[in-house]
């Protein structure tokens, strides 16, 4: 089976590729290297609304244009956002105030009867910068100035400059309880992408198993319309021998009620391929690239691959590594591990270990008295503050049940990896019984060929009778069908295998769902 490079193009050229390989499809012109149906006819044009496809091109129009497919793309770009708003909590953050305020009061100054009016202007501008480190670490830089002039008093302007840090010593100390939340969103964005590709490789494999149902239902009606066609020839044959006196008339009836059982049959047959034509452009998104009315040209034939299957353990070993549902699984058991370890540091008391520094300018201009820092005043200041509540339950509580939680998990992914392991196992020998099953339905119509010769041939002679050529001629279409369905049932029992390990998409050669 040929392989897809990728379904992970990007931009307006791959789009434009998109568009080109469907209307290649839809014109008839050959697309990719699968071998073409063997019932094609070379010499007759297909229809302009005719899809010519195979089974790859057909996975991959449904991975590009199907809704369920399309709308769980969108789950790991909006996890990726929740991860996004995560690390804003360690983004720096940059405030700037202004204040000005003017007023007018009377003073009396000394012993003079009449007051004074007073005119007073105050202003006040800061500039801080402040970030949280997931060290546990906070540091605010600030700078400002402020000025006081008035009528009354002598103009004063101060600058400060200072720097503060505050560093957690218990609860809230070092990177496993600080990046806790960033961590369990990035996990979150792994599970939405595991997520993405378990619907993509289920979605890859319905289509994979709807193009080989068409195929069996359009066999079906080829094989119904010749079975009609000898049940119809025996009827001839037998008013043939009526008419000379070979035959009773009342032979007729039988082979006139056969000829009507397979007529309807035919119908049932064709209503089938009509339905199985119906779901396969449903899975490849029709809608977008066509209308329902369109037929299906199928250019792949069941193959038996080349490939030996691998012993049994080989393949569970692969589901442990590629099955996307363990991927998620796992990814919540980090998630519960991270739980742990943070609500186990919410246990201790808070002690923060603060201190500040800082440098004051003094000047009667405000030109002169910008912030400095080789001002000859500063301040410094430090301490700690400690907080714990008595007696903690609510700390208690939410460790214990995260510890529940991921005791929880962890079970709940050992039973995965014990039933991904049965999954294997189980599909693995549907491999190895529908393979067998292809010989012997390949036998089986060889020799109910030979017995509806043989039959034909005694009736013709008077040896035999028309009941058992018709049922000669039953028991020939029941062992035709029975072999294609073998032919397609292998083909889907390793879709099944390859989805029970998980490496269905990695098969059909498709690395990337990215849009």
């Amino acid at each position: 089976m040929r392989r897809l490079a990728s379904v992970g193009l990007r931009g307006p050229i791959a789009g434009g590729l998109r568009w080109l390989l469907v209307a290649l499809m839809m014109s008839g012109a050959p697309v990719g290297d699968a071998p073409a149906a063997e019932d094609a006819d070379p010499g007759v044009a297909p229809a302009a609304d005719t899809l010519r496809i195979g089974v790859c091109d057909a996975i991959l129009l449904g991975l590009e244009h199907n809704h369920t497919v399309a709308i769980s793309r969108l789950d790991p770009a909006i996890m990726r956002t929740y991860a996004g708003e995560q690390r804003a909590a360690f983004d720096p953050e940059l405030s700037i105030t202004a204040e000005r305020s003017e007023a007018t009061s009377q003073r009396r100054l000394g012993s003079q009867p009449n007051p004074f009016d007073l005119e007073d202007a105050q202003f006040e501008g800061t500039v801080e910068l402040s970030e949280v480190l997931p060290t546990g670490t906070s540091l605010t830089l600030r700078a400002g100035m402020t000025g006081s002039v008035s009528n009354l008093y002598t103009d004063q302007y101060t600058g400060t400059v200072g720097l503060t840090v505050t560093q957690s010593l218990l609860r809230g100390f070092g990177l496993g309880a600080n990046l806790a939340r960033l961590r369990r969103a990035r996990l979150d964005v792994a599970i939405s992408e595991a997520e993405l590709k378990a619907v993509a490789e289920r979605t890859a494999a319905d289509i994979e198993q709807a193009y080989w149902d068409l195929y069996v239902a359009g066999q079906e009606a080829d094989i119904q319309t010749a079975s009609l066609s000898l049940a119809a020839q025996q009827l001839t044959e037998s008013l043939e021998r009526v008419k000379v006196g070979k035959l009773a008339r009342l032979e007729l009836a039988a082979v006139e009620a056969e000829v009507a059982a397979r007529e309807s049959e035919l119908i049932d047959a064709q209503s089938a391929h009509e339905l199985a034509r119906l779901r396969l452009l449903h899975l490849m998104g029709v809608a977008t690239y066509g209308p329902w009315s369109m037929a299906v040209a199928q250019t792949d034939t069941p193959f038996i691959p080349v490939d030996l299957l691998d012993p049994v353990e080989a393949h569970a070993q692969v589901a442990l590594e590629h099955r996307p549902d363990l991927h998620q699984a796992r990814h919540a058991l980090e998630k519960g591990d991270i739980e742990v370890s943070r609500t186990a540091n919410g246990l201790l008391p808070r002690l923060d270990l603060f201190i500040s520094l800082g440098r004051t300018t003094y000047s009667q201009s405000f030109e002169d008295a910008y912030p400095d820092l080789e001002s000859p005043y500063h301040q410094v200041s430090g301490g700690v503050s400690f907080d714990f509540p008595v007696p903690n339950r609510a700390p208690s509580s939410e460790l214990k049940r995260a510890r529940l939680a991921r005791e929880q998990q962890a079970l709940a992914v050992a039973n995965m990896e014990r039933l991904a392991g049965l999954d294997v196992r189980t599909a693995y020998l549907e491999v190895l019984r529908a393979r067998a099953q292809i010989n012997a339905t390949r036998t089986t119509r060889d020799l109910q060929d030979r017995k509806l010769a043989a039959e034909v041939e005694k009736f013709r002679v008077g040896r035999s009778t028309n009941f058992l050529v018709l049922q000669a001629q039953r028991d020939l279409t029941a062992s035709r069908l029975n072999e294609v369905r073998a032919k397609v049932g292998y083909l889907t029992a390793l879709v099944d295998l390859y989805v029970a390990e998980g490496t269905l998409l990695e098969r059909r050669g498709i690395t990337s769902l990215e849009d």
